[in-house]
């Protein structure tokens, strides 16, 4: 571990995640909210109840929203970066971005109410990730190579059944569909956000619960399991950690690309592939990218913002390149 670089680095983030916050709950088309009211509220003076409103039933549910979902997906890129000892992993592997969309998407098609779409697209990505893991196995054994391929697989089944709706649908429903295909924190509210929290915050305390093991995963299955590493359970409660907190993420804010696949990768560049740091690192970083992109969605267009996974993948696909095609060779290389 980069001892240095992880201080420095984790005083950055921390800087930077506080300025995110203020700028996230000072941006928006409600003139009355300003830095001023804002100030107020927090000194527990006496704000303009029209600027409290926006503050309380707008702003900060979609900034709780971005700081869950970012820490999330990055978070789970992490795990997901070092069980398949691979830069180029992200949640989408296990393909509960793409199965809890197919959820939503369902019960879009179908009339849910909100809360009921929310659990739809919840425990369809959680049952794609688990169809992922069984077709992934090999005579009982987990195998990364199967577990990519299953992913792949069920990825594309998942997107073709969107896209076959998204054909379909009336112009009055497309709206809804496009919401959960790019993502956005347009529809977030306190009680959705506090359900995605009750599931996804144990998974939190998991993933950093298995920061060590997954140290010593980096050497390689076999190593590991001669240093005592129970692998099999490895895999499994880091598959499940990562999918629970997509899954959480995307049924109430969409696909949002790229975060769990660059933050990582990014941090592990500045401070070394230890978990017990990069994790929470990820965690913190990928809230500010989201923040970040959500500031910079509605700065755009204030009173109609760009779908944040738009940015990110905007932001993520040349990186994306770039790993690929870079000449150093990453850490996690066979």
């Amino acid at each position: 571990m980069k001892t240095g670089n992880v201080r420095l680095l984790s005083a950055f983030l921390f800087f930077l995640f506080l300025l995110l916050c203020a700028a996230s709950l000072l941006t928006g088309s409600g003139s009355a909210a300003d830095a001023h009211q804002l100030l107020s509220l927090l000194l527990g003076k006496d704000a303009d109840p029209t600027a409290l409103l926006i503050f309380r039933e707008i702003r900060l549910p979609r900034l709780c929203a971005g700081i869950l979902t970012g820490a999330s997906l990055a978070l789970a890129g992490a795990g997901m970066q070092s069980i398949f000892r691979n830069p180029l992993a992200d949640p989408s592997i296990t393909g509960v971005s793409a199965g809890a969309a197919l959820g939503a998407v369902l019960a879009i098609a179908l009339s849910f109410p909100p809360m009921l779409l929310e659990i739809s697209a919840f425990s369809a990505g959680l049952i794609a990730a688990g169809t992922v893991f069984f077709a992934g196995k090999i005579d009982g054994k987990i195998s990364a190579f199967s577990t990519l391929l299953a992913g792949i697989a069920v990825n594309a089944l998942c997107g073709a059944i969107v896209g076959f709706f998204m054909y379909s649908v009336r112009d009055a429903g497309l709206r809804g569909f496009v919401f959960w295909t790019l993502g956005s924190l347009d529809r977030c509210d306190m009680t959705s956000v506090a359900t995605a929290s009750a599931l996804a915050l144990p998974s939190w305390i998991l993933m950093f619960a298995l920061a060590r093991p997954l140290n010593v995963m980096l050497l390689g299955r076999q190593q590991a399991f001669h240093s005592g590493v129970d692998v099999k359970k490895i895999w499994v409660l880091t598959l499940a950690a990562a999918a629970a907190m997509t899954a959480s993420s995307v049924a109430i804010c969409g696909i949002i690309g790229f975060v769990g696949l660059v933050v990582p990768h990014i941090i592990r560049l500045a401070c070394g592939p230890d978990n017990r740091a990069l994790m929470p690192l990820s965690a913190l970083a990928g809230a500010c990218l989201v923040m970040a992109s959500d500031i910079l969605s509605r700065c755009v267009s204030p009173t109609d913002p760009i779908p944040i996974g738009a940015i990110t993948s905007l932001l993520g696909a040349p990186f994306f390149i770039m790993i690929l095609r870079g000449k150093r060779r990453g850490d996690f290389d066979d």
